[in-house]
């Protein structure tokens, strides 16, 4: 482009530095090739980067994408490239003439050795200018409100008295086990339901029971792993759901939680703190699924046997289980 076509987009033109080079949002305008010809100060700001020529560059190039430095030499050429929203705006832009309005993204890149994710609120559209075109993209980091939406939504699906699953999200979580579009697998579901919480409630106190439920909910989260699932089925019902393992070892897990509960309120409480526990196992080799419900039903039948046989024990298809 000659000197005086490329005029408009010098920074000596004032309207051009005041509404774009120091605008509070990101701008990039790039060529029918994708590759970047201008970028504003605020787009080095969001990457924490000092300001460079990044004339002829891709964006994953110029903005350290973790898949150029991983596995691709330049961007579209990595299967991964499919899944970059920046990209495929870009390119619905070129390709299509579309008008990309308030599309958010995400965007990974290394940033002192390490990955960071920061996301997007895009627009974009064509730009003609002396007949040629370009692709202007403006960017708003949007990075901060993102990540309050992700607590704002795990705190919506907790507990609050135990930090476990609250009901609603522990069903949807059961449901979507047992969907048949999801892959198999082996895992085993427990009800425990405490004995005798009521006489507990009487002799100590609502707050007294309040503290078991939430002892003991942070004892079990010591006893399982992150991909395991503990929620609050109701009242002082819990749920827990291990995968990959089966009856004997669920049983287990269940007499350790057990074990340590009892010893950290037997100088605390007179009243002996127990539960009793139902358990059923789904294997997943005949990938013959109940419904949430049947599942349910199935998993307290076990836990109302336990309770009339004499409480603190578990049962399931291997028999009766006494806690130590």
């Amino acid at each position: 482009m000659r000197r005086e076509d490329n005029y408009a987009f010098k920074e000596e033109n004032h309207v051009f530095r005041d509404m774009v080079i120091n605008s509070m949002f990101g701008q990039i305008i790039a060529d029918e090739n994708l590759n970047l010809y201008f970028t504003n100060n605020r787009m080095f700001d969001y990457f924490q980067m000092k300001p460079y020529k990044t004339a002829g560059l891709s964006f994953g190039k110029a903005f350290k994408c973790v898949e150029i430095e991983r596995d691709c030499s330049e961007c579209g050429k990595s299967e991964k490239c499919l899944e970059c929203g920046i990209l495929l705006a870009m390119q619905e832009v070129q390709l299509n003439d579309l008008i990309i309005e308030n599309s958010l993204v995400p965007y990974v890149y290394n940033q002192k050795k390490h990955h960071e994710l920061r996301w997007f609120q895009i627009n974009g559209r064509r730009l003609s200018y002396l007949n040629k075109r370009y692709i202007t993209i403006s960017f708003a980091d949007v990075t901060v409100l993102k990540c309050l939406e992700q607590q704002l939504k795990t705190q919506l699906s907790l507990d609050l008295a135990t930090g476990t699953m609250n009901k609603s999200s522990l069903l949807n979580a059961v449901k979507e086990l047992l969907n048949y579009k999801s892959e198999c697998q082996d895992f085993t579901i427990c009800m425990i339901d405490f004995d005798n919480f009521k006489t507990l409630n009487d002799q100590y106190g609502h707050l007294a029971g309040d503290k078991v439920l939430e002892i003991f909910s942070t004892i079990s989260r010591k006893h399982i792993r992150k991909k395991d699932i503990l929620g609050r089925f109701g009242g002082e019902e819990f749920i827990f759901v291990f995968f990959d393992v089966d009856e004997a070892r669920s049983i287990s897990i269940l007499n350790r939680i057990h074990k340590e509960l009892g010893a950290y309120f037997s100088k605390k409480l007179k009243t002996p703190v127990t539960f009793s526990a139902g358990i059923v196992y789904m294997n997943s080799k005949s990938c013959a699924m109940p419904s949430y419900s049947m599942l349910l039903n199935e998993v307290d039948r076990f836990l109302y046997q336990a309770k009339n046989k004499g409480r603190g024990r578990a049962m399931s298809s291997l028999g009766e289980t006494l806690f130590g």
